[in-house]
């Protein structure tokens, strides 16, 4: 049997996977092999015939190897996308999650008593739908707040108050508005969004964890986000106080209920968003002082500490979830808790269990109660230095940029009920927009932005619309 030999340097597989030479390597191999076959005497110039050549088989050569690198790293999770990543997905029988729609808070009003079904029309002042995906009943005091999804999906904004129309009726149903802005929808999800939730969905394979349960609810269909968070002790968590902050030192001169630890969220009528103690001082748990994380001044009141910011009921599980509808989330959270344990939450559904075909009709039932975060909106603050390449369109283009970063269209992480959402987060996004996009700083904040990053409690879904993002030139 010949062998054969070529100067074109091989492919290789190393720590690092698969190693392909350069181009130039490759180039240089094809030259020396055409030497070799015709004589040194041969013009190997590029712009001659056989220059030609060499750079043809140069370009095959190398995007055969690029293909291969291709399917190599499409067999890893880290790396995978498109179709490749889809078939990763298929084997945790996941499928990549198609555009979703905007999810809105909307405070309905009416006579007492009346039923607002599931599905039941409203629409927006540009003329979108959106349906709700909860059955409400208006209580005695006339409103009630329900979920309602767009018709159409997509990166669809509803700001504060943009939800004010009933487009079908029924009779008893008054009025309808939104007192924050909706969770913006999305197109397709990303690469990177495939893979973190491919990563949350091996949880699901288990029972009675944490893990389990945000698994089991993330893959309700509609559901944008979640939280869980579980309280283990026989007493409720966290610590009602009276206290006051000054500087960065929390001082508690009373303990109502309850025990202070690192980690807890602080919440009062003025404590800045996002407070949290961050050492122990004098205070071992108990009355005495404590470090925070954000400097501010607030006379003696009453203060709930607690992590997350939400104080559990004893041997408790809290379940926060955001769009999808209420009876698929009770019953995801019934298929994964551990039996016996309590719920959190202002709604609660009840779930029927055929105990997977042990029991028959009539099954027992359970009330299984969640919580529907509170849409918070988010406030950024853009400041870029003025010069004289300053599109007209700057504003827009940056607000564009800072939303994408925001609900991870551009690849990565989104903004997350309980999340920290740093300003940095959008730094990235904002230079690619051009050499005239000079960053002097960003700030973000509930209520107003002056923060570096701001920490969201567990009861809270981050929103951002265009409105809430100022864009400055100095």
């Amino acid at each position: 049997m010949s062998s054969y030999t070529t100067n074109v340097p091989a492919p290789s597989f190393g720590d690092t996977g698969f190693v392909v030479p350069t181009e130039a390597a490759i180039l240089a191999g094809v030259q020396a092999d055409q030497l070799a076959a015709f004589g040194s005497d041969l013009n190997t110039g590029l712009t001659t015939p056989q220059g030609q050549l060499a750079t043809s088989e140069t370009a095959i050569l190398a995007d055969c190897y690029d293909q291969f690198v291709a399917l190599v790293n499409g067999v890893d999770p880290a790396y995978a996308s498109g179709r490749m990543q889809d078939a990763i997905g298929r084997i945790y029988y996941l499928t990549r999650i198609a555009a979703t729609a905007t999810t809105v808070t909307a405070t309905c009003t009416g006579l007492a008593g009346t039923v607002i079904p599931v599905g039941a029309q409203a629409q927006d002042q540009a003329g979108n739908l959106y349906l709700c995906t909860e059955a409400g009943t208006i209580p005695s005091g006339g409103s009630i707040d329900l979920t309602f999804q767009g018709a159409s999906t997509g990166p669809i904004a509803c700001p504060a108050g943009y939800l004010s129309a009933i487009y079908q009726a029924v009779p008893g149903w008054e009025t309808i508005t939104n007192a924050a802005a909706g969770v913006v929808g999305r197109d397709v999800e990303t690469r990177a969004a495939f893979e973190a939730r491919r990563a949350q969905s091996v949880a699901g394979n288990a029972q009675g964890t944490t893990a389990a349960v945000l698994a089991a609810v993330l893959a309700v269909p509609g559901v944008l986000d979640a939280y869980v968070l579980d309280n283990p002790l026989p007493v409720t968590s966290g610590a009602v106080v009276t206290g006051s902050l000054s500087g960065t030192t929390l001082t508690v001169t009373a303990v109502a209920s309850g025990a202070l630890a690192v980690g807890q969220m602080v919440i009062g009528s003025g404590v800045a968003q996002g407070t949290a103690i961050t050492a122990l001082g004098t205070g071992t748990g108990g009355v005495g002082s404590y470090s925070v994380n954000l400097g501010q001044t607030v006379t003696s009141e009453s203060l709930t500490c607690a992590q997350g910011g939400v104080p559990l009921a004893a041997n408790s599980l809290y379940v926060a979830a955001y769009g999808g509808t209420a009876a698929a989330i009770g019953a995801a959270i019934w298929s994964k808790k551990s039996p016996g344990c309590g719920y959190n939450g202002s709604t609660t559904v009840t779930v029927s269990d055929d105990g997977g075909g042990v029991y028959t009709a009539p099954y027992p039932s359970y009330p299984v109660s969640f919580q529907i975060p509170a849409a918070t909106p988010v406030k950024v603050a853009v400041s870029l230095r003025q010069n004289m390449s300053v599109p007209s369109t700057a504003v827009a283009l940056v607000q564009n940029a800072v939303l994408a970063a925001f609900t991870g269209e551009d690849g990565g992480d989104k903004a997350r009920i309980g999340g920290a959402l740093y300003a940095s987060r959008f730094f990235t996004g904002i230079a690619a927009l051009g050499g005239w996009a000079q960053i002097n700083s960003v700030l973000v904040g509930v209520g107003s932005a002056t923060q570096a990053s701001v920490l969201l409690r567990i009861d809270q879904v981050p929103t951002l619309a265009a409105a809430d993002i100022s864009v400055v030139f100095s």
